[in-house]
């Protein structure tokens, strides 16, 4: 099939969200392949996605963009900094969602959004790692308050987690390449 990528998401196709097993109609463009299952009867495919014929919501962290604009609602959310890229808005809306425990935050940085990488198990940080300690990249990448789960996840005696009960959501800056990431569990 191919690598399926948006612009603000690089990550394995399973990992997005809604995706539809199988082959399926789209309810847009008639043609037969992959789609988003939207309800019981209808089924968006990728190009009509990319195109805007429908659109997914997103949590981010400066707001919870819908197809109505960017609103304010939890308390995570940030202001939307002065010189953000607009366009960015409708871009992600046309961008699939990612499969989550309990609910993604699309990550920003050099005022963008970020562009999803995929689920990140503790091997992935020695991996992507310029010097193979996995630790300081995951602290880099992780807001303060989130930190704590390497520690955590190490057993005592170990150098690091062999995995966590945790699901690592990983993000790349489109204009610095600056690593993010936020996770949640079940």
């Amino acid at each position: 099939m191919g690598e399926i990528t948006f612009e603000y998401y690089n990550g394995p196709v399973e990992h997005m969200d809604r995706l539809a097993d199988g082959q399926h109609t789209c309810s847009f463009c008639g043609q037969l392949g992959r789609c988003f299952r939207l309800d019981q009867r209808r089924h968006g495919c990728f190009e009509c996605l990319r195109q805007g014929r429908f659109l997914f919501d997103h949590d981010t962290e400066i707001g919870l963009l819908t197809s109505d604009g960017l609103r304010h609602f939890y308390n995570h959310h940030q202001r939307v900094p002065k010189n953000f890229n607009k366009a960015a808005f409708r871009t992600l809306l046309r961008t699939p969602e990612y499969v989550t425990w309990q609910q993604g935050i699309w990550l920003t940085h050099c005022d963008d959004f970020m562009i999803y990488l995929g689920e990140w198990k503790a091997k992935d940080f020695h991996q992507h790692s310029e010097n193979g300690d996995g630790r300081s990249l995951f602290l880099d990448m992780t807001d303060k308050v989130q930190a704590f789960l390497w520690d955590r996840a190490t057993p005592v005696g170990a150098k690091g987690p062999a995995d966590w009960y945790a699901a690592y959501y990983a993000f790349k800056c489109r204009h610095c390449g600056k690593l993010r990431g936020n996770w949640d569990c079940p």
